[in-house]
């Protein structure tokens, strides 16, 4: 058979009709004309030739990747294996084997590498190193920045074990350090640290840093103990004895508003440590509360009642000045949260303490020590004893609907219902709170001279 029938002009001359035609070249060796994907034409080269009794057909080369001349070369050198019994098909097989061997043994060496990195890793990264990165990569996402989480991890946890690589922290040494909180009487302090570090150690093992939680099992029971869930509320009488309570308690008048502000709105104490006097409007009765603001990170809606609204009536003139509704001292800032709860609790303590108020014993009332939180629940349980529907006193207080099913289908906001809610209960508030303690009613509207 004759050799060398092609040519390169040939080839480059293939068109889109050639695709599938076999160009012979001589000797065995001939191209099949393709299409590759992406939509090139290209001539694939092989080489058919007898094995006994069988034909058998050898892949050469693909034009144009190697020139004619170069795969005619690679054509000969097949011919010349064949004659010293190599055959080319098992050849390209072994050639695939050993290529497939020689990455196998890449990759294992790669992970012995990553194995002795991350063993270095976890020799070297400490505990402190680990929280810290959680607190970047994780806390950082949570409202207000997982700011108390991390403090009293760092009062609690670091100073004794900060140091130490993650790996080797076991549980008997978180014990030892959640032991110590609650000795020193701080129950509720343990069970949220117990939880904090949960969570991280979970974060922890997703990550790969440790290979076994060293506190999964355990739960709060074993920490600080169970919860008792509060259910303090004052009682209409209270809250007459609350009227004349304050009147010696030596508030700030801000804190004042603030008492009567939580009771007939249901509202959170940070939600009005933080409100702005852009969020309220007066002619309309409402308050709008930010996502930012709220604890589950929802905006909400307070129509406010006509006692509520003269309650914020007597705030804006006495803080119009400022951007908030409770300012600081320096009127640049809100005030800080805290400070309304620990005004109310030096005056529900029946002794003072060194460098605080002296007016302790002055909010004490006849059920016991309270809470702002306390005046929440109060003021759903006043809803609910004047007729008010349980689902209604829900969005009241801006709670997220727990049946994933209803929350998501049920869409109906119940404004007008909640409108009635908070009137019912500011009207009611109005009533108490110009009883005298003789139960004779005082005439007149409730609102500072």
């Amino acid at each position: 058979m004759a050799l060398n029938l092609l040519t390169t002009a040939r080839l480059k001359a293939v068109a889109e009709e050639d695709i599938g035609t076999i160009l012979n070249d001589g000797g065995g060796l001939r191209g099949r004309v393709r299409k590759n994907r992406a939509g090139d034409l290209t001539v694939q080269f092989e080489y058919k030739y007898r094995d006994g009794k069988k034909y058998r057909t050898s892949k050469v080369e693909q034009w144009p990747k190697r020139s004619l001349a170069e795969i005619r070369e690679i054509y000969r050198s097949i011919k010349t294996g064949l004659a010293k019994g190599e055959d080319p098909i098992e050849l390209r097989k072994a050639e695939r084997l050993e290529a497939q061997l020689d990455q196998a043994n890449r990759l294992e060496t790669q992970r012995r590498e990553l194995e002795r990195l991350a063993f270095e890793a976890a020799n070297t990264r400490t505990l402190t190193d680990a929280i810290y990165q959680w607190e970047k990569l994780e806390l950082s996402r949570r409202k207000r920045g997982g700011a108390e989480a991390i403090r009293a991890i760092k009062k609690d946890i670091i100073p004794a074990l900060g140091g130490m690589p993650l790996a080797d922290i076991k549980r008997a040494m978180l014990i030892d350090q959640l032991d110590r909180v609650v000795e020193r009487g701080s129950l509720v302090m343990a069970n949220h640290l117990f939880g904090d570090l949960k969570q991280f150690f979970t974060y922890a093992v997703a990550r790969d840093w440790i290979d076994v939680h060293p506190l999964a099992g355990l739960t709060k029971e074993r920490i600080g103990g169970r919860q008792k869930e509060r259910d303090r509320y004052l009682s209409d009488e209270e809250i007459t004895e609350l009227t004349e309570r304050l009147q010696s308690a030596n508030l700030l008048i801000t804190t004042e508003q603030s008492i009567w502000i939580m009771l007939s709105t249901c509202c959170r104490v940070g939600e009005l440590s933080q409100a702005r006097w852009e969020d309220i409007e007066l002619e309309q009765g409402e308050w709008r509360i930010p996502a930012r603001n709220s604890k589950n990170a929802r905006s909400h809606i307070i129509y406010l009642s006509e006692f509520a609204k003269i309650q914020f009536e007597e705030l804006h003139r006495i803080t119009a000045g400022s951007n908030w509704c409770i300012p600081s001292r320096s009127r640049e800032a809100h005030i800080d949260q805290k400070s309304i709860s620990k005004q109310i609790r030096d005056r529900v303590r029946k002794t003072s303490l060194k460098g605080r108020s002296n007016s302790s014993g002055t909010l004490l009332l006849s059920g016991g020590p309270w809470t702002p939180h306390d005046l929440r629940r109060t003021g759903a349980t006043m809803m609910g004893e004047l007729g008010v529907m349980g689902e209604v006193i829900e969005r009241c207080l801006n709670h997220v609907e727990i049946n994933k099913l209803k929350r998501t289908y049920q869409r109906h906001e119940l404004r007008a219902e909640q409108r009635e809610a908070w009137r019912l209960l500011g009207d009611r508030l109005e009533l108490l709170s110009t009883v005298d303690p003789t139960g004779n009613v005082t005439v007149g509207s409730f609102k500072r001279a």
